[in-house]
């Protein structure tokens, strides 16, 4: 069964949340420049905060990438670039599930609960990490990967 990774909305949102702060910052400080203060020298930070806004867009969207798990490979293709990785099962050395804290709020108390990330450790030193706050289908893919994981190491 081939199992394609789906993403979570808000991953996707955090990935673009502070170039649309950048972009938007920029686009006030023209609005101050041209309706309230003619004189405002604004140059330097609106082409700053582009810059800076454009420089995270990029490095967001460029480590955003989609799993398909088939029969014999984990294939990772990056979104922006179109990358193809394709990870063999017996390239999996190891796998470690660790728990990441739910957020907490003295006045209020625990809001989430947490989740479990899976990092798999490669044996090109890589880490593959699969976790619910990217995917959607995360126990889907997590199922997939080690039941086929444990078939290629019999």
């Amino acid at each position: 069964m081939i199992v394609v990774s789906k993403f979570e909305k808000l991953y996707l949102l955090r990935n673009v949340f502070v170039p649309i702060i950048c972009f938007g910052l920029s686009a006030l400080l023209v609005d101050v420049k041209m309706y309230y203060k003619k004189d405002a020298d604004v140059i330097f930070p609106v082409i700053f905060l582009l810059i800076v806004g454009v420089a995270v867009l990029f490095f967001n969207l460029n480590s955003i990438y989609k799993l398909i798990v088939d029969e014999k490979t984990i294939t990772k293709i990056y979104i922006l670039s179109g990358k193809k990785e394709s990870i063999p099962y017996t390239c999996i050395k190891s796998l470690d599930k660790e728990f990441i804290d739910g957020s907490y709020i003295y006045e209020v108390g625990q809001i989430t609960p947490g989740y479990y990330d899976y990092k798999f450790s490669l044996e090109d030193d890589k880490e593959l990490i699969v976790s619910p706050s990217n995917f959607k289908n995360y126990n889907q893919l997590i199922a997939e990967i080690n039941s086929r994981s444990a078939k290629s190491s019999l």
